[in-house]
């Protein structure tokens, strides 16, 4: 009889240590990615980009600088529509007196006495009168009247020597033509009318008159308001009110 036969015992695992150590392929090192033939990741595959936020950065100027326009508009609308002046002023002394009349197409309604006379019994009498707006009532464009009243009935013992100091006192304002247009007026016993030679944003005109030994420098100003730049009013308007407060006073 043959031997029996052993059975061959199942071969055992070697030692992982044992194991053949393969090596990673050139050019990849542990850890840092799918080595060289693994497939790449499809476009777009990633942590998604920042958002930019020039949109947001460009609203908020935008913002800022509406709301400054708005201030300044707001602002110059405020003052457009603010009327000048004061209160309705003092009671005027006699040589300040005008009609109501005038004082309406001079839109001016508030009397303030810059300079009285003096109550000497001798030498020349100085008054300073000023016609100027009542807030509310004379509208938003800017005017002003006002005078000086020089008086030499009293300046000496002698009329005709009061006489000579008045038409002295009249000539020594003719330098008001210097670059204006000088126009004679048939007021008193002189009489001129100073008009600019030129427009700008402040009319002013100025009138001199003498009757007897008093005379009278008249000037009457203003502007027209307007919501970005204000302006000068017709110069035939200045001179118009310029001329019938001359012709009121002198008739006193």
């Amino acid at each position: 009889m043959n031997a029996p036969q052993h059975p061959q015992h199942p071969q055992q695992p070697q030692n992982p240590q044992h194991w053949p150590h393969q090596q990673p392929p050139p050019g990849h090192q542990p850890g840092y990615g799918p080595p060289p033939g693994f497939p790449q990741p499809p476009a777009g595959y990633g942590p998604p980009p920042r958002k930019k936020r020039t949109g947001l950065v460009v609203g908020i100027v935008v913002g800022v600088v509406a709301l400054v326009l708005a201030g300044v508009v707001g602002t110059m609308y405020l003052d457009y529509i603010d009327e000048p002046g004061g209160g309705p002023g003092a009671e005027p002394i006699p040589q300040c007196v005008l009609s109501d009349a005038v004082k309406a197409q001079a839109h001016v309604s508030s009397f303030r006495l810059i300079q009285a006379p003096t109550d000497a019994k001798k030498g020349m009498k100085q008054t300073h009168c000023a016609w100027e707006q009542t807030k509310g009532k004379d509208g938003r464009d800017t005017r002003r009247l006002s005078f000086l009243v020089y008086d030499f009935t009293t300046f000496s013992d002698k009329q005709d020597r009061n006489l000579d100091q008045a038409h002295d006192n009249y000539t020594s304002f003719m330098s008001y033509g210097t670059g204006d247009q000088a126009k004679t007026l048939d007021l008193g016993d002189e009489s001129m009318v100073f008009i600019p030679s030129s427009p700008t944003d402040l009319t002013e005109v100025k009138l001199l008159v003498r009757k007897g030994t008093v005379v009278w420098n008249i000037s009457y100003m203003g502007h027209d308001k307007g919501f970005f730049t204000d302006s000068g009013f017709p110069v035939e308007d200045a001179e118009a009110v310029a001329v019938k407060a001359a012709e009121e006073l002198i008739s006193k």
